[in-house]
């Protein structure tokens, strides 16, 4: 039951301030927002993942508030798909596989080098 009040809080914190980064997002073109927030998420979630192995091993609940919940409601998957089909259907074909390709690559570069520092930390 405790780790549900974890991953509530985390989870809060982390829709807030996903939130807060959507007013960066522009009406149309680039969605800088999101963009952002995804690629922070995957960043701290190697870097935390990395860093659970030792500091949190002992709290369960607190793990899953910050990954589960925190950078779970900051990264938006949901938002990051529906940006790219709205950018289908405004025809912004250059725009489209621009942010999809730097989210994934950008994504799984920050995700990579956190791991990498999570390791040397721990």
């Amino acid at each position: 039951m405790m780790q549900y009040l974890f991953i509530f809080i985390g989870g809060s914190i982390g829709a807030l301030l996903r939130y807060w980064f959507s007013f960066m997002n522009p009406d149309s073109g680039f969605p800088t927002g999101t963009f952002i927030a995804n690629i922070m998420g995957s960043f701290l979630m190697g870097l935390l993942g990395s860093l659970a192995l030792k500091y949190f091993a002992n709290n369960a609940h607190l793990k899953k508030g910050i990954t589960t919940g925190f950078i779970g409601a900051f990264t938006t998957f949901s938002t990051f798909q529906f940006e790219l089909v709205s950018m289908l259907a405004h025809q912004y074909y250059l725009l489209l596989v621009i942010y999809a390709i730097t989210s994934y690559i950008i994504g799984i570069i920050v995700c990579y080098i956190g791991v990498r520092i999570g390791g040397k930390i721990a």
